[in-house]
């Protein structure tokens, strides 16, 4: 028999601590970005997820990495963000499969799946079809759009929902095209909503004895990132305009802002009050001083943020926030992710060492949430493809002869480096 990697089937309970999550099993049907966020984040509260994957994986195993990297090299991205699972691969489409799979499914408490609206259903495994067979069952969909919605159909993606969001609006300079966020903003947020969604009703089955549909929508939760700027839209009937100088909101005053210096650039936030200082350290009152009497550092914004490039721009950024510092005005360099992950008063919480045979030594990012009772778990990093297929089958009762078979058809996949163990 191949070996069973891993003695325990879960690691919500270790060394007598137990977390939030602690019994908890979480099927989660996860590909890309925001459904696996998700599913790590319940493993990371002491959930045992198991992540249900083709025969060919995750797309994120090898989709986003460098293109110097090895053809068998892992994902970054999937290193990132799949630790806290065990990957149980096998063809759902196989009618064997499907028999152990609804198995599985009785023995789970969380259903959690991004995949298109529809797919699952055609299977059979659709949140109508299980929550009729099992009400007690929480049934998690994350979307583009609300699956119950009239868009259900249309696909999305991170930048194309910053763009329909109007999240997208609001960057860059108002004399060029619109930018985007340059990370997954919308994918994470999402993800996050997803997790906040299970855990209550978690809470309201422990009251009740009954679960639900929590159904999120990447749209709903671009919008919601939105609630400011949206209220001020519905309420002013004013869209936010972006600046000159990129300063995205058009109820913010100069000199709030990115400015670029002589070596780099910097973020300025400061109350119209300080503007006369601002203006006096950096030699500009003449100037300044006049375009910002009465509203004038939001009528003016425009016209006061270029005045201060223009100034910024001789500057070191170190020389510029010196000069700054004085007025007390909020102020920062804008920094690389590097040097923001080597700040030690980030890194030390935030950032993770791992030593896996599946990725070799990497760093992953945590979860922000601090819990003072029960940290949140790091005990598993991010699974081989198949890595614990023969665990999760045992587990449901599937006898070693049958899953060696189910193996050889090409069913079921393990691990290559399991492959072949007695």
């Amino acid at each position: 028999m191949l070996n069973n990697p891993g003695a325990s089937s879960s690691h919500a309970v270790k060394n007598g601590d137990v977390h939030p999550l602690s019994g908890i099993r979480v099927l989660a049907f996860t590909h890309y970005a925001a459904g696996p966020i998700a599913a790590q984040y319940l493993g990371s509260l002491g959930a045992d997820v198991i992540k249900i994957e083709a025969p060919a994986g995750d797309y994120q195993r090898s989709g986003i990495k460098e293109p110097t990297a090895a053809a068998d090299a892992p994902s970054p991205y999937f290193l990132g963000m799949n630790r806290n699972q065990r990957s149980l691969s096998i063809d759902l489409k196989n009618p064997e499969m499907q028999v152990i799979i609804r198995d599985l499914i009785s023995r789970a408490d969380v259903i959690l799946e991004n995949f298109r609206p529809g797919v699952l259903d055609r299977m059979g495994l659709g949140s109508a079809a299980l929550l009729a067979e099992r009400p007690e069952l929480v049934y998690c969909s994350i979307a583009a759009y609300d699956p119950a919605g009239p868009s259900r159909n249309k696909p999305g993606q991170d930048l194309i929902i910053q763009a329909l969001s109007g999240i997208a609006s609001l960057g860059g300079s108002a004399d060029g095209p619109p930018v985007p966020a340059g990370a997954y903003i919308v994918d994470t947020y999402t993800a996050s909503q997803a997790v906040i969604g299970i855990q209550a009703a978690l809470r309201q089955r422990d009251q009740t004895g009954r679960g639900q549909w929590v159904r999120v929508d990447m749209m709903s939760c671009a919008l919601h990132l939105l609630a400011s700027e949206s209220s001020y839209a519905l309420n002013a009937q004013k869209q936010a305009s972006r600046g000159r100088n990129g300063i995205s909101h058009s109820h913010q005053p100069a000199p709030y802002g990115i400015y670029s210096t002589r070596d780099g650039a910097i973020a300025l936030v400061a109350h119209p009050a300080a503007l006369p200082d601002v203006a006096a350290v950096l030699d500009l009152s003449d100037r300044i001083n006049p375009l910002a009497e009465g509203k004038g550092a939001w009528t003016n914004r425009d016209q006061i943020a270029c005045i201060l490039s223009d100034r910024l721009r001789q500057l070191t950024s170190d020389d510029a926030l010196a000069r700054l510092a004085p007025t007390g005005i909020l102020q920062a360099p804008v920094r690389s992710i590097d040097q923001a992950l080597a700040d030690p008063d980030v890194a030390s919480e935030l950032v993770r060492d791992v030593e896996h045979s599946y990725g070799g030594r990497y760093r992953v990012t945590l979860e922000p949430l601090k819990l003072s009772g029960s940290p949140l778990v790091f005990d598993r990093p991010a699974p081989d493809l198949g890595e614990h297929s023969v665990q999760v089958l045992l587990e449901a009762g599937v006898d070693e002869d049958r899953i060696n078979a189910l193996i050889a058809s090409g069913a079921v996949r393990i691990a290559d480096s399991l492959a072949g163990q007695e």
